[in-house]
């Protein structure tokens, strides 16, 4: 139930943070799913739980990563390329 509702606010936090790098996240997340889903399982469910860790783990550094090139990335060109007074 835990492991649901951390999901629940992962996606939710992703929405919230649309303009702050969240598409990185449902990227990431997207990406770990597909990933993951692929490994070793002997059945369907077993592929599909792997999935869900997939995206479990992918939508956190997706959201990083799409937070450091929407917000940080810009902020730090922006102290590179002005000039010193």
């Amino acid at each position: 139930m835990l492991a649901l509702a951390a999901f629940a606010g992962m996606i939710v936090l992703c929405v919230l943070g649309w303009n702050y790098g969240g598409m990185g996240g449902l990227i990431g997340a997207g990406v770990g799913f597909l990933i993951r889903l692929g490994g070793r399982g002997l059945d369907w469910g077993e592929r599909l739980g792997n999935g869900y860790v997939g995206a479990l783990m992918g939508m956190p550094v997706g959201l990083l990563i799409g937070g450091f090139l929407t917000v940080g990335a810009p902020y730090l060109l922006a102290m590179i390329n002005s000039t010193p007074q």
